[in-house]
């Protein structure tokens, strides 16, 4: 897989993994699908040791376009992941279960970090209904003059 390719990473913590909802992770890889884009899911795969999850998950997210990151735990990996997104300009889209707030206020400060709070699966379901992947990307705003994330070409800090 290239970069060229519309990937998306869907990050989430794995300390927890035996407890993680993997239905969650189904909708998620559904909702990325449905909009064209390929899935890679680091929570589907198998077990292996730390080298190989590190190497593994790296490469895929030098192939991403896009992160969704599940942020409900902490996580020192997702905290990574989001760091690698910041880094290369990779738009990073944070699911935050209200019932889990507050949420890391470094996270929350990224520029290029959108943060979708839901009370419910369904509502998540709901809010991500008319969401568009190919509509949210890093761009520089002019009127703040920041390099930030724009959802429908609508600067997040302006």
């Amino acid at each position: 897989m290239t970069k060229l390719e519309k990937n998306v990473y869907i990050a989430c913590s794995m300390i927890k993994a035996n407890q993680l909802d993997f239905s969650l992770l189904d909708f998620l890889i559904d909702f990325v699908e449905e909009q064209g884009y390929h899935p890679f899911v680091p929570g589907k795969m198998e077990d292996a040791s730390s080298k190989v999850v590190f190497e593994r998950d790296m490469n895929w997210l030098k192939d991403s376009t896009k992160i969704i990151a599940d942020v409900n735990e902490p996580s020192h990996g997702v905290g990574m992941e989001i760091m690698y997104a910041y880094k290369h300009k990779i738009p990073v889209i944070c699911l935050l279960n209200e019932k889990n707030k507050p949420l890391s206020r470094m996270v929350e400060g990224s520029p290029n970090t959108v943060i979708i709070a839901y009370s419910s699966k369904n509502d998540l379901e709901e809010k991500l209904k008319n969401f568009k992947l190919d509509k949210t990307n890093i761009h520089f705003c002019s009127k703040c003059n920041e390099r930030t994330i724009h959802l429908k070409n609508n600067c997040l800090i302006c």
